[in-house]
């Protein structure tokens, strides 16, 4: 039975180990601490402000008046492109019943905010 300070070859096989063990998880975890460090930073730097990114969500009777819309919106620079979802169904109340109707979905994005007097 060996009592007292262990060898040099036990912290050398241990620090082994542990190097391994680091190496291994970082490479499965990149994408995670890459996502965590980059909203880090964007926070600790200031570059990102909670509140200056806009989505908008709009349905619209046919496709003439979404293209119309998109196009209105993207010359007016409000957003840099707008997508139009053809063929949705929309079920919703209107004067005490439920109706449903045929649309189509304009989606945009902006990275910041847009005005009230815009919305």
């Amino acid at each position: 039975m060996r009592i007292g300070v262990p060898g040099a070859e036990t912290f050398q096989s241990g620090s082994l180990k542990a190097l391994i063990l680091t190496v291994l998880l970082s490479v499965f975890m990149f994408q995670l601490l890459r996502t965590v460090g980059l909203r880090a930073f964007s926070m600790a730097s200031e570059t990102y402000m909670s509140g200056t990114h806009s989505a908008a969500f709009v349905t619209c009777p046919n496709d003439t008046v979404a293209k119309d819309l998109a196009r209105g919106i993207v010359e007016r620079k409000l957003a840099a492109c707008v997508n139009i979802v053809p063929a949705i169904k929309s079920v919703y109340e209107w004067q005490g019943k439920i109706e449903e109707d045929n649309e189509v979905l304009l989606h945009s994005l902006k990275s910041t905010k847009i005005p009230e007097d815009r919305q």
